[in-house]
């Protein structure tokens, strides 16, 4: 009789597995719109507007390099406007009879506008979005970014897609420094120190990354140049960096595969002044000489010399810059917490980091003298 009772119970467990497996929100995939990359922009201080790239359906596999592309144009945008991001969404998903997927959203871009306001409600707001990767790309827009994803790129890939590839390409990493969303609101968050965020505009039909955006706690207080970017990278750390040293009139020679890292001391005086200690040390091959030519070894110890000079001065001018907007990129209130966390309780670091002293030394070695002919 219990052989029975526990057969039955074993075909009744068998007959409801498929009903208990989970699969009742399933969709078909022709009525969802995936969405590869979010905007968000401010008309005015009052009007808030929201962007969803989607990708057109059937289009999702990369076009193959040498064949025809089935696709005119392989995504489409749709806006909505409103007093706020949600009034703004729900025109979006008023508009369109797809459901909208963020779990595949590769980038999320706020207007200049936007980010010389508080970022805190926006990023509030795509916390709230569901299933948005926390990894997603997070870049500031140059120019109206409706008219910046509206453009067909000249690889015909999706913005976000196009975006991620860009990057991952090596030699971009020391150009663009890339950060993620959940990176940018840990640090907001920590608050001891600043987010740094890509600049992206339009550049001979396709995406380039212009400089870097400067945050004071969470607002947009500047910019960087590309070279200025340069120089973030090299102090941050890089291991693909460039670098063009002039050595005399008419006269430079170019590094490439520049490989740095940075040691970042703090130090408290006897009578409480605070002091930052940076170490660069760095080396790269040479990639050029202009005019072209041999480099001996007496010319390589005078490259050597005037890259560390120049790393030098570059490194303090950009530190300059940074306490002179206020802003922490490199996030050196966080070394003073880790080492000296007492201190670090009884100071406001927001008055005190402008004021703060630094001392830069930099070493540099040429590993390689090889050039190409």
């Amino acid at each position: 009789m219990i052989r029975i009772m526990r057969l039955k119970a074993l075909i009744l467990i068998v007959i409801l597995i498929p009903f208990l497996a989970g699969c009742w929100d399933v969709e078909e995939i022709s009525k969802r719109g995936i969405a590869n990359t979010v905007f968000f922009d401010s008309e005015h201080p009052k009007q808030r507007k929201m962007g969803v790239v989607l990708s057109v359906p059937g289009s999702e596999v990369p076009p193959i390099v040498g064949t025809v592309q089935q696709f005119e144009k392989r995504h489409y945008v749709i806006t909505g406007e409103g007093n706020s991001f949600v009034d703004a969404w729900t025109e979006i998903q008023a508009t369109t009879i797809r459901n909208i997927f963020f779990g595949q959203t590769k980038a999320i871009v706020l207007s200049e506008e936007l980010a010389r306001q508080n970022i805190n409600d926006i990023l509030d707001f795509i916390g709230r979005i569901p299933l948005i990767p926390p990894n997603t790309h997070v870049l500031i827009a140059k120019e109206d970014p409706e008219k910046l994803f509206e453009m067909k790129n000249r690889d015909n890939f999706t913005p976000g897609n196009y975006i991620d590839f860009y990057f991952r390409s090596r030699p971009i990493r020391s150009l663009a420094i890339p950060i993620e969303l959940w990176r940018v609101s840990s640090i907001i968050d920590e608050n001891t120190g600043d987010p740094f965020i890509p600049l992206i505009k339009s550049s001979q039909g396709n995406y380039l990354i212009a400089g870097t955006a400067l945050f004071s706690q969470n607002r947009m207080v500047g910019e960087l140049s590309e070279e200025e970017t340069k120089t973030f990278a090299l102090m941050r750390g890089t291991d693909v960096g460039y670098l063009t040293i002039p050595l005399g009139p008419d006269q430079h020679v170019a590094l490439a595969k520049v490989k740095t890292g940075t040691e970042i001391t703090p130090e408290f005086s006897p009578n409480g002044s605070l002091t930052f200690h940076l170490t660069v040390e760095a080396n790269g091959s040479l990639l050029e000489t202009f005019p072209h030519r041999e480099v001996n070894w007496q010319e390589k110890k005078e490259i050597e010399r005037k890259a560390e000079k120049l790393i030098k001065k570059d490194i303090k001018d950009l530190i300059s810059t940074f306490q002179s907007l206020n802003t922490d990129p490199v996030g050196f209130g966080g070394k003073v917490r880790i080492t000296h966390p007492e201190e670090w309780e009884a100071m406001d670091w927001n008055s005190v980091y402008p004021t703060v002293n630094f001392t830069v030394e930099t070493k540099f070695s040429v590993r390689e003298t090889g050039l190409y002919r």
